[in-house]
């Protein structure tokens, strides 16, 4: 049996300081193996965001522990919770969330600003992942320039730049039309092919469906999963 590369143990998320407070998460158990494909449903108010908050270290959990390859994000500070988010997790916006004033190139290039690698080497890194995204005829192309179907391409490979150890989509298709959102889709299914480990976060039950495994999320508790 394979060790999940995500692991939430008793995660629950309180707002506020005083009493009575806002448990939003109560309790919530989870694991994601190297590899998997899992979708998260929820309607609005059920904890979805909150737990892909959790799940992006953009915050933590008020109890419960939270393994990303075998490290407890729960207990990191500040700043190494910014490092985690820029090398370990790649992320996909809903709202693709690029830079207008840079160009695809540029815009890709940014999780990599405070690498190592030279200017060269990293811009030769950027143009490998758009031309696998099929993106290399717009490289120097800026966000208005694009359509949403391809500024949601810039951002996926935006978000694989790092190598990150998790893919996490927020509703990846939410602001595209049926026919783009599917090509985002099978996009999303070649990456799976390729060994990515994915977690998309969606309301859409026909995307859910997309991945390998569906949890369902209501009022703070996993209620079901199926694969």
């Amino acid at each position: 049996m394979p060790q999940p590369i995500i692991s939430l143990e008793g995660i629950h998320k309180y707002y506020g300081e005083v009493e009575p407070r806002l448990h939003v998460l109560k309790g919530i158990h989870l694991d994601v193996t190297q590899g998997e494909f899992v979708s998260i449903m929820g309607t609005s108010g059920s904890g979805k965001s909150t737990l892909l908050n959790l799940l992006g270290c953009l915050d933590v959990p008020t109890e419960g522990s939270y393994l990303l390859g075998g490290k407890d994000v729960s207990q990191q500070s500040d700043d190494e919770l910014s490092r985690i988010r820029n090398e370990d997790i790649g992320f996909i916006f809903q709202s693709f969330q690029l830079i207008p004033q840079l160009t695809v190139l540029e815009n890709v290039q940014v999780p990599l600003l405070y690498g190592e690698s030279s200017i060269r080497e990293k811009e030769e890194h950027c143009r490998s992942i758009l031309d696998s995204v099929g993106l290399s005829h717009r490289l120097s192309h800026r966000p208005s320039q694009l359509s949403g179907g391809e500024c949601q391409r810039v951002a996926i490979a935006r978000s694989l730049v790092n190598d990150p150890l998790i893919l996490l989509a927020d509703e990846p298709t939410g602001n595209l039309d049926s026919k783009t959102g599917q090509e985002v889709l099978e996009l999303m299914d070649s990456l799976h092919g390729d060994g990515r480990t994915i977690i998309m976060i969606t309301h859409d039950q026909e995307v859910a469906l997309r991945a390998q495994r569906q949890v369902r999320i209501h009022d703070g508790l996993v209620i079901e999963e199926a694969s």
